[in-house]
C-alpha cells in the first residue's frame, strides 16, 4: 500500500484537565499501535497533524486546516483517537463524514469508536455518529461553561491568565499566573508617566523616545523574546513609538498593581466572536502584583491625558479621503493639515524625524484634480470596452442567486437538525428519520453544487470586468466633483510616494487606451 495516511491529534485546555489519557503522547501511541496492528497499512506514508491547545468546537485550527487542504490528494485516509478529537460540532462533523470525505474519496477511522467509513453500513452508522457528535457538542458547551466559571474565580483572586505579559512585566517563573516587574521595560514605563505628569503630550513623548533610540514594545519583545510573540499582532509592523502606544500605556490602570479582566466575552462557544461587557461588570482585582507607578502618579497622568483629548468636530467635506491615502514607504494612513492650501502628509515624521517618508507631501487641490482626470479616463475606457449590457447587471443577478442558494443550504441543515431532534425525542421513528435525512441530503447536495457553479461564474465575471459594471461606471464619465460616496465606490486605496507619484487601486480592473 502506497497511499498517504494522516494521523490527527488534538488537545484543548479543557482536555488537559482530564488526565494523561487525553494527552498528545497517548493519542500518538494509540494511533501508531493501530497502524502496526493492521497489515493493510504496511508501507504507507504516514503524516502527523497536531493541534495542541485548540478547541474542538470549530475547525479554525492550523493543523486540521492543513490536513483538510491535503485531503484527497495526497491524503487518502484520516485516523483519529475518537470523533471528539476531530470535532465536537454536530453539523460540521456530519458534513465531513456524510458528504465531504466521501466526495474526496477519503477514508475516516475513529479507533476508540470502532468506526471505519470503508466498512460503514450507511445511514445506520451515520446516525450513530450523529448521536455521538451531539453528545460531544453538548459536553463541549458544558465544559466550556465550567471553565469560564473557574477562570472568573481565578480573575477575582487576581491570577493573570493571559498567555503573555504586558509591556513592563514578565510572567513569574516560580509562581503560576503571577506577574513580575521587568525592570528594563518598567523603567521606560515610569519615565513615560513622569513625562506625562510634567505636561508632555503622547506625541511629544513618542518623539523623545524615538530620538533616543529606545525600542518600542514590539521591538523590545522581539529582541528579548519575552514570553514569546504568540498573541501579538504587529499592526502594520510598526517598529517605533507612536502616539497611540504611548497613550495606551498611560491609560492602563494595571501599572498601579491591579488586574482588570473580563472586558469582553464570547458570544458562542463554537465561534470566536466576542462582545464588550459594560464597565461596571468588569472584574477588577486590587494589589495583585507589584505596581510600576504609584496610584497618585497614575491619576495625575490621567488628568493631563484628558486635557490632550481631541475635540470631536462635525465631518467636513475634506474628510472624503478618510482612510484611503496610504504612505508607500511605511504603510500608514496619511494625515491632513487644514490651512490656506490643505495638504496630506505621513504622520510618521511627527515621531520619527529622520524617517524616509518625511518628504511625503501632496496638495489636496492637486490630488483632487489628478483623481478627477483618472476617474474620467478609466470610466470612459471601461464604458467603451463593450462589457455587459446597459440595461442589466449580471453580477447583481448572480449575487441574488448565490444568496438564494445559501438560504436553501441553511434551510436543509436546519431541517436535518430538527428531524434529528424529533427522532431523539421519539416523535418520529428511526426509519422515518433516515428516509427524511436522505431526501434532505440530496437536496442539499444539489444546492451546494449549484452554489459552487455560481461562485465560479461570479469569479470569472469579476476577472473580466471587476466588481463594478458598465452601467455603474457610465454615470461617472463626466464627473466634476469628488464625493465620499464616489470615492468609496470606485477606489480601494490611493498610494502616495510624492506630489506627482500616485498609485490608484481601483475597485474594478484598470484598462489602458490602445
Amino acid at each position: 500500500m502506497t497511499e498517504t495516511v494522516a494521523l490527527y491529534m488534538r488537545l484543548s485546555s479543557e482536555d488537559a484537565n482530564e488526565g494523561e489519557s487525553f494527552s498528545i503522547g497517548n493519542q500518538r501511541d494509540l494511533l501508531h499501535s493501530f497502524l502496526k496492528s493492521r497489515r493493510e497499512f504496511d508501507g504507507c506514508t504516514v503524516m502527523e497533524f497536531c493541534d495542541d491547545g485548540y478547541t474542538g468546537t470549530n475547525f479554525e485550527r492550523p493543523a486540521v486546516q492543513k490536513m483538510l487542504s491535503m485531503a484527497g490528494n495526497p491524503i487518502r485516509c484520516i485516523i483519529v483517537k475518537d470523533f471528539s478529537r476531530f470535532g465536537r460540532n454536530l453539523l460540521d462533523v456530519g458534513d465531513y463524514l456524510d458528504q465531504i470525505f466521501p466526495f474526496l474519496g477519503v477514508r475516516f477511522i475513529a479507533v476508540n469508536e470502532d468506526y471505519d467509513s470503508r466498512n460503514s453500513l450507511g445511514s445506520a452508522v451515520s446516525l450513530d455518529v450523529s448521536l455521538k457528535a451531539m453528545v460531544y457538542e453538548m459536553y463541549s458547551r458544558d465544559i466550556s461553561e465550567k471553565i469560564r466559571c473557574v477562570q472568573q474565580a481565578k480573575m477575582k483572586k487576581g491570577e493573570y491568565l493571559c498567555g503573555i505579559a504586558f509591556y513592563g512585566y514578565k510572567r513569574s517563573e516560580t509562581i503560576k499566573n503571577k506577574l513580575e516587574i521587568d525592570e528594563r521595560a518598567a523603567a521606560i514605563v515610569r519615565r513615560i508617566f513622569q513625562m506625562a505628569v510634567e505636561g508632555m503630550k503622547p506625541t511629544q513623548i513618542a518623539v523623545q523616545l524615538n530620538a533616543e533610540g529606545i525600542p518600542s514594545p514590539l521591538v523590545y519583545r522581539r529582541e528579548n523574546h519575552t514570553d514569546g510573540l504568540r498573541g501579538w499582532t504587529a499592526a502594520g509592523d510598526i517598529s517605533y513609538w507612536t502616539r497611540e502606544n504611548v497613550r495606551r500605556i498611560i491609560s492602563d490602570e494595571r501599572y498601579t498593581g491591579c488586574l482588570v479582566s473580563r472586558k469582553r466575552t464570547v458570544v458562542d462557544v463554537s465561534k470566536k466572536q466576542t462582545v464588550k461587557i459594560p464597565k461596571e461588570d468588569w472584574i477588577v482585582a486590587k494589589n495583585t502584583h507589584e505596581a510600576v507607578v504609584p496610584k497618585a502618579i497614575f491619576e495625575q497622568a490621567q488628568k493631563v491625558l484628558k486635557s490632550c483629548k481631541r475635540q470631536k468636530t462635525p465631518e467636513k467635506p475634506s474628510q472624503r479621503f478618510r482612510g484611503m491615502l496610504k504612505c508607500t514607504v511605511c504603510g500608514r494612513t496619511l494625515g491632513r493639515v487644514e490651512c490656506r492650501e490643505p495638504y496630506f502628509y505621513c504622520p510618521t515624521r511627527k515621531t520619527v524625524p529622520d524617517a524616509p517618508c518625511r518628504q511625503i507631501h501632496v496638495n489636496e487641490q492637486n490630488l483632487e484634480a489628478a483623481l478627477l482626470a483618472s476617474i474620467r479616463i478609466q470610466t470612459r475606457l471601461f464604458t467603451h470596452a463593450g462589457m455587459g449590457d446597459e440595461n442589466e447587471s449580471p453580477l447583481d443577478a448572480l449575487e441574488k442567486q448565490i444568496q438564494d442558494c445559501q438560504i436553501a443550504i441553511s434551510r436543509c441543515k436546519t431541517k436535518q437538525t430538527n428531524a434529528f431532534e424529533d427522532y431523539a425525542e421519539g416523535r418520529i421513528t428511526r426509519q422515518e428519520y433516515l428516509s427524511y435525512k436522505q431526501t434532505v441530503a440530496g437536496q442539499q447536495e444539489e444546492m451546494m453544487a449549484r452554489y459552487t457553479e455560481l461562485n465560479i461564474k461570479k469569479a470569472e465575471l469579476k476577472q473580466a470586468s471587476g466588481s463594478l459594471e458598465k452601467a455603474d461606471l457610465g454615470r461617472y464619465a463626466c464627473v466634476t466633483e469628488l464625493t465620499r460616496e464616489l470615492l468609496v465606490e470606485l477606489i480601494k486605496e490611493i498610494r502616495v510616494s510624492g506630489e506627482d507619484a500616485l498609485e490608484i487601486v481601483w475597485n474594478f480592473k484598470e484598462l489602458t487606451a490602445t
